[in-house]
Protein backbone atom coordinates (compact mmCIF):
# COMPACT_ATOMS: atom_id res chain seq x y z
CA UNK A 1 0.00 0.00 0.00
CA UNK A 2 1.24 3.74 -0.57
CA UNK A 3 2.89 5.26 2.15
CA UNK A 4 0.61 7.62 3.70
CA UNK A 5 2.19 11.41 3.50
CA UNK A 6 -0.65 13.71 5.60
CA UNK A 7 0.35 17.47 5.83
CA UNK A 8 -1.89 17.68 9.10
CA UNK A 9 -1.62 20.59 11.74
CA UNK A 10 0.17 20.10 14.95
CA UNK A 11 -1.59 20.47 17.87
CA UNK A 12 1.12 22.86 19.45
CA UNK A 13 1.52 24.40 15.62
CA UNK A 14 -1.65 24.32 14.12
CA UNK A 15 -0.55 27.19 12.11
CA UNK A 16 2.04 24.66 10.35
CA UNK A 17 1.46 22.12 8.01
CA UNK A 18 3.98 18.88 8.19
CA UNK A 19 4.80 16.50 5.75
CA UNK A 20 4.60 13.17 7.56
CA UNK A 21 5.56 9.63 6.95
CA UNK A 22 2.56 7.52 8.99
CA UNK A 23 2.30 3.68 10.06
CA UNK A 24 -0.24 2.57 11.92
CA UNK A 25 1.02 3.79 15.57
CA UNK A 26 3.92 6.22 14.33
CA UNK A 27 4.16 9.30 12.57
CA UNK A 28 7.94 9.65 10.94
CA UNK A 29 8.87 13.15 10.43
CA UNK A 30 11.60 15.86 10.02
CA UNK A 31 13.79 17.11 13.18
CA UNK A 32 13.21 20.34 14.70
CA UNK A 33 15.24 22.41 17.18
CA UNK A 34 13.49 21.84 20.06
CA UNK A 35 13.84 18.02 20.11
CA UNK A 36 17.17 18.42 20.95
CA UNK A 37 16.62 18.32 24.73
CA UNK A 38 15.33 14.73 24.38
CA UNK A 39 17.58 13.69 21.87
CA UNK A 40 20.24 14.76 24.02
CA UNK A 41 18.78 13.09 27.54
CA UNK A 42 18.56 9.67 25.36
CA UNK A 43 22.30 9.65 24.22
CA UNK A 44 23.48 9.70 28.02
CA UNK A 45 21.43 7.16 29.14
CA UNK A 46 23.10 4.00 29.54
CA UNK A 47 19.37 1.49 28.74
CA UNK A 48 19.40 3.27 25.65
CA UNK A 49 23.18 3.53 24.34
CA UNK A 50 23.47 -0.26 25.58
CA UNK A 51 21.78 -0.96 22.09
CA UNK A 52 23.96 1.40 19.83
CA UNK A 53 27.32 2.06 19.52
CA UNK A 54 27.36 5.08 21.16
CA UNK A 55 30.52 4.68 23.94
CA UNK A 56 31.32 7.82 26.26
CA UNK A 57 28.74 10.87 27.86
CA UNK A 58 27.60 13.16 24.89
CA UNK A 59 28.00 16.97 25.48
CA UNK A 60 24.79 19.08 25.01
CA UNK A 61 26.57 21.30 22.25
CA UNK A 62 27.76 17.94 20.62
CA UNK A 63 24.11 16.99 19.99
CA UNK A 64 22.95 20.51 18.96
CA UNK A 65 25.68 20.36 16.43
CA UNK A 66 24.56 16.37 15.57
CA UNK A 67 20.83 17.57 14.91
CA UNK A 68 21.79 20.49 12.99
CA UNK A 69 23.57 17.83 10.67
CA UNK A 70 20.10 15.82 10.43
CA UNK A 71 18.17 19.29 9.95
CA UNK A 72 20.07 19.43 6.55
CA UNK A 73 21.49 16.08 5.87
CA UNK A 74 23.84 14.82 2.93
CA UNK A 75 22.71 13.25 -0.12
CA UNK A 76 23.40 9.71 0.93
CA UNK A 77 21.57 10.23 4.72
CA UNK A 78 17.98 10.85 6.03
CA UNK A 79 16.66 11.54 9.40
CA UNK A 80 13.58 11.43 11.43
CA UNK A 81 11.77 11.83 14.26
CA UNK A 82 9.34 9.39 15.76
CA UNK A 83 6.05 10.40 17.00
CA UNK A 84 3.48 8.37 18.96
CA UNK A 85 0.30 8.73 16.32
CA UNK A 86 -2.15 9.53 19.05
CA UNK A 87 -0.43 12.18 21.06
CA UNK A 88 1.94 13.76 19.04
CA UNK A 89 4.80 13.03 21.09
CA UNK A 90 8.50 12.42 20.25
CA UNK A 91 9.57 9.46 21.38
CA UNK A 92 12.43 8.03 19.00
CA UNK A 93 14.42 8.36 16.16
CA UNK A 94 15.45 6.76 13.03
CA UNK A 95 17.54 7.29 10.06
CA UNK A 96 18.28 5.91 6.60
CA UNK A 97 21.83 6.22 5.97
CA UNK A 98 24.85 5.43 3.72
CA UNK A 99 22.59 4.76 0.80
CA UNK A 100 24.03 3.88 -2.03
CA UNK A 101 21.92 5.41 -4.99
CA UNK A 102 23.17 3.38 -7.68
CA UNK A 103 22.65 -0.28 -5.93
CA UNK A 104 19.90 0.59 -4.07
CA UNK A 105 20.62 -0.49 -1.00
CA UNK A 106 21.33 1.47 2.67
CA UNK A 107 21.81 1.21 6.28
CA UNK A 108 19.54 2.09 8.73
CA UNK A 109 18.97 2.39 12.57
CA UNK A 110 16.67 3.37 15.12
CA UNK A 111 15.25 3.31 18.62
CA UNK A 112 12.69 4.00 21.06
CA UNK A 113 14.18 6.69 23.75
CA UNK A 114 10.77 7.15 25.64
CA UNK A 115 10.30 4.54 28.25
CA UNK A 116 6.94 5.15 28.32
CA UNK A 117 6.81 4.16 25.07
CA UNK A 118 9.11 0.70 24.93
CA UNK A 119 7.29 -2.99 24.56
CA UNK A 120 4.24 -1.09 23.18
CA UNK A 121 4.86 -1.68 19.30
CA UNK A 122 5.86 1.27 18.34
CA UNK A 123 9.11 0.04 17.26
CA UNK A 124 8.42 -2.53 15.02
CA UNK A 125 5.78 -0.29 13.39
CA UNK A 126 8.34 2.48 13.18
CA UNK A 127 10.67 -0.39 11.50
CA UNK A 128 7.64 -1.10 9.05
CA UNK A 129 7.22 2.62 8.08
CA UNK A 130 10.52 2.99 7.07
CA UNK A 131 10.71 0.27 5.36
CA UNK A 132 8.08 0.66 2.75
CA UNK A 133 9.12 4.61 2.89
CA UNK A 134 12.38 2.97 1.96
CA UNK A 135 11.00 0.75 -0.50
CA UNK A 136 8.02 2.25 -2.09
CA UNK A 137 9.61 6.22 -1.82
CA UNK A 138 12.81 6.16 -2.36
CA UNK A 139 13.20 3.04 -4.40
CA UNK A 140 15.55 1.40 -2.28
CA UNK A 141 16.18 -2.49 -3.04
CA UNK A 142 17.36 -3.94 -0.02
CA UNK A 143 18.12 -2.16 3.63
CA UNK A 144 20.68 -3.41 6.16
CA UNK A 145 21.34 -2.93 9.83
CA UNK A 146 23.64 -3.76 12.38
CA UNK A 147 23.41 -5.18 15.90
CA UNK A 148 24.59 -6.34 18.82
CA UNK A 149 24.07 -10.03 19.29
CA UNK A 150 22.74 -9.94 22.66
CA UNK A 151 19.76 -7.57 21.63
CA UNK A 152 17.45 -10.59 21.30
CA UNK A 153 14.54 -8.25 21.12
CA UNK A 154 15.72 -6.47 18.15
CA UNK A 155 16.59 -9.89 16.61
CA UNK A 156 13.12 -11.11 16.80
CA UNK A 157 11.36 -7.79 15.74
CA UNK A 158 13.34 -7.38 12.63
CA UNK A 159 12.95 -11.66 11.85
CA UNK A 160 9.00 -10.79 12.17
CA UNK A 161 9.39 -8.02 9.46
CA UNK A 162 11.47 -10.44 7.03
CA UNK A 163 15.00 -9.93 7.71
CA UNK A 164 17.46 -12.53 7.88
CA UNK A 165 21.13 -12.68 9.83
CA UNK A 166 23.53 -12.11 6.79
CA UNK A 167 26.60 -11.87 8.62
CA UNK A 168 28.55 -11.95 11.59
CA UNK A 169 31.26 -9.52 12.59
CA UNK A 170 32.99 -11.65 15.62
CA UNK A 171 34.22 -9.62 18.64
CA UNK A 172 33.42 -6.75 16.84
CA UNK A 173 33.02 -4.38 19.55
CA UNK A 174 34.35 -3.73 23.41
CA UNK A 175 31.74 -2.88 25.90
CA UNK A 176 31.56 -3.55 29.52
CA UNK A 177 34.49 -5.60 30.01
CA UNK A 178 34.36 -7.70 27.34
CA UNK A 179 34.34 -7.95 22.73
CA UNK A 180 30.22 -8.54 21.18
CA UNK A 181 29.52 -9.99 17.70
CA UNK A 182 28.36 -7.60 15.80
CA UNK A 183 25.23 -9.29 13.45
CA UNK A 184 24.21 -7.88 10.17
CA UNK A 185 20.52 -8.20 9.41
CA UNK A 186 19.19 -7.29 6.20
CA UNK A 187 15.39 -7.89 3.91
CA UNK A 188 14.96 -7.10 0.44
CA UNK A 189 12.78 -5.32 -1.14
CA UNK A 190 10.91 -8.14 -3.18
CA UNK A 191 10.91 -9.81 0.51
CA UNK A 192 9.10 -6.83 2.76
CA UNK A 193 5.78 -7.38 4.19
CA UNK A 194 2.93 -5.07 3.22
CA UNK A 195 2.56 -2.74 6.12
CA UNK A 196 -0.99 -1.09 7.15
CA UNK A 197 -1.55 2.89 6.55
CA UNK A 198 -4.50 5.06 8.02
Amino acid sequence: MPTERTPAPEPREAHRRRFMIAGEHVILRAFEPQDVERCYRWMNDPNIVRTLKSRYPIAFQNEVEWLERAMHPSFTERHFAIERKDDRSHIGNASIHDIEWVSRTAWFGLFIGEPAAWNRGFGSDAISTLMRFAFEEMNLTKLRINIFDYNEKAKHVLTTHGFVQEATLRRDFFREGTYHDIVIFSVFRDGAPEASTT
